[in-house]
Order: structure tokens, then C-alpha cells, then sequence
């Protein structure tokens, strides 16, 4: 197992005010024909965010993957965050991620359901080179998709009026660890799921890494949880958010407050990509480690003490 993992996190700029419609309307027409006011004019929202829009942050995600593949240090994973990559862009991710044998975790603008063309779907992809994590080059790819469980209410309005018809939205039911021996294991997820306090309870204990892709403008909460969460599920956050609004975040428990943040980014509206390093390691060693009956100086852990009953937890696990 490696000591760091080295992620790369791209933040392209999408206004969510414009990109999905100009006039934005929040009330469906069958609300409006039930209130008696048949003569208002509806805009629809676009299921997709317009091509230009769409170009420029393709544009900005290629720029992003170019400096970072190219760097001095080569991630292992790359961040794209919640509904940035066009659809039609999907099959470019896969090649780049296979060429270059670099994971990417990337969010994908909305989708309807196959089965169902008044759902809608919020996902990303999960892009798994046959060679990642090992030198040299990748001739096969795996990847994933994974959805958002629990939309916002921006989302919800937004999918009264999509194209003219009232939709809703298509939830993913799946929660997913992905388990490997150089890199340890890690959790995914889309924006506001980072409060299903009942898939937070599942992830304690089973990873060391948490990754959330987002489009979202609450930052002071988003701060805050990720503080929490990496004393309560004892493991690294890293929130990966639009350059819109600024806004991504990585924190990791160790011992000395100043090393707890490793990256918070703030800044209005402006591309921005970073590399960074989170422990792997040192974290799994602390997260088996029993507090209650060894010093952690004289064992070198550099981590502040599991939570009440985490240590408990784990032992009940592994039995």
C-alpha cells in the first residue's frame, strides 16, 4: 500500500442559473392551467446545458487533464465535478483515462431513463484503466456509472418543466466501495448525498477515502460536514465542486490542526485544477490501531483518536 494517494482536481465553470436555460421557469404548465393563468409564458429548462456552454467546459476539462497528465506529479485519480461532462463527451473520457492509465471520477450532465424518458438522471463515471496504479500503459478499460439518490429542490423544480413535460427524478439505490491493495478503498457520491447519514454509517469503518462530485453553492455547509465526517468516519474527504462557485474542499484527521486541511479553494466563477496528496497508509494503520491500550506517540501515529466505538466496530467487522 502506497503512503499517498495523488488526486487531480479539475474545476471547470458552470453557471447552473444560464446553462440549463436563460429565463429559467420554476412552475410547471399543468400548475399554471390549474391556477387558472393559462396566458403566462413558460420557458422550459433544457434537459442538457446549451452547446456553447457545453464546448467551453469541455474545453476547460481537456485544458485541466492536459496540465495535470503532463504535470511533474501524475495523479492517480482525477476529479471532475457533479454534471460537467456533455454527454456525448463520455466515450473521449474513457480513451483519455486508458491512454494515460489514470482513473477518473467524473460527473455527467443529465440523462433520461431508458426505461422511463420522465425520469431523470443525475451520474457519474467511474473509469478503470486494465493497468491503473502500475507503470507503463493500459490496454483495457473498465468503468461504472453511479447516480444521485436524493435530489435537491432546485433539481425537483427544475424537473416540472424539462422540454416542455413534467419529470421526475430517477433514483440510484446503489451505495459503492471500491476495495484495492495499493490505494486502500473508497466511497463515491454526488452532492447532496454527502447527508444520507444512513450511508455514512455503512461507509464507517470500510474505507479510507471519501470522494464527492458537486455543483453547489452552500460551501460553508460543505466545510463543515467534510470536517465532521473525517473525525466520524475517521478517513480522508475530498469534495471536488465547481469553479463557479469555489468551494473544493480536502480534509484528512490528522493530529495537527494545520495539517487537517490539505486543500480549500475559494474564488468566484474561475477554472481552477490542483494535485494533491492524502495519506493511504499511515491512515489504515491508525484506523486499526486501539487507542485505548497503546500510546500513539511511541507507535508513530500522526492521526487523532478513532471515534467512540469506531475501534469496537471494526473488530465486530473483521469477525
Amino acid at each position: 500500500m502506497v503512503e499517498y494517494l495523488k488526486i487531480g482536481l479539475i474545476q471547470p465553470v458552470i453557471d447552473p442559473e444560464l446553462c440549463w436555460n436563460e429565463t429559467p421557469s420554476n412552475i410547471s404548465t399543468n400548475f399554471l392551467l390549474k391556477n387558472n393563468d393559462p396566458n403566462q409564458k413558460i420557458v422550459p429548462y433544457r434537459i442538457n446545458i446549451d452547446e456553447l456552454s457545453a464546448e467551453r467546459v469541455w474545453n476547460e476539462i481537456k485544458q485541466g487533464l492536459r496540465l495535470l497528465l503532463k504535470g511533474e506529479i501524475k495523479p492517480d485519480i482525477i476529479l471532475i465535478p457533479e454534471l460537467h461532462l456533455p454527454n456525448h463527451r463520455v466515450g473521449e473520457i474513457k480513451k483519455i483515462s486508458k491512454k494515460h492509465n489514470v482513473m477518473i471520477i467524473s460527473g455527467i450532465d443529465f440523462n433520461r431513463n431508458p426505461l422511463n424518458k420522465l425520469k431523470i438522471r443525475n451520474r457519474g463515471i467511474i473509469t478503470i484503466p486494465n493497468n491503473w496504479g502500475n507503470t507503463g500503459f493500459s490496454n483495457r478499460l473498465s468503468s461504472l456509472y453511479f447516480g444521485k439518490t436524493y435530489f435537491t429542490y432546485m433539481e425537483k423544480n427544475m424537473f416540472q418543466n424539462i422540454e416542455g413535460e413534467e419529470c421526475l427524478e430517477d433514483q440510484e439505490q446503489n451505495m459503492y466501495i471500491f476495495n484495492t491493495k495499493k490505494f486502500g478503498s473508497f466511497g463515491v457520491m454526488i452532492c447532496s448525498d454527502f447527508f444520507d447519514i444512513e450511508r455514512m454509517l455503512l461507509y464507517q469503518t470500510r474505507i479510507q477515502h471519501l470522494f464527492i462530485i458537486s455543483l453547489n453553492k452552500d460551501l460553508n455547509t460543505y466545510f463543515s460536514m467534510a470536517d465532521a465526517l473525517t473525525r466520524l468516519l475517521y478517513c480522508n474527504v475530498v469534495i471536488c465542486n465547481t469553479g463557479h462557485y469555489g468551494g473544493t474542499y480536502a480534509v484528512s484527521p490528522y493530529d495537527e490542526s494545520n495539517n487537517r486541511t490539505i486543500l480549500k479553494y475559494q474564488g468566484q466563477r474561475m477554472f481552477n485544477l490542483q494535485t494533491i496528496q492524502i495519506p493511504v497508509e499511515s491512515l489504515e494503520i491508525a484506523q486499526k490501531f486501539d487507542f485505548s491500550k497503546e500510546n500513539k506517540k511511541t507507535k508513530g501515529i500522526k492521526f487523532k483518536a478513532s471515534p467512540p466505538g469506531y475501534y469496537d466496530k471494526l473488530q465486530n467487522i473483521s469477525s
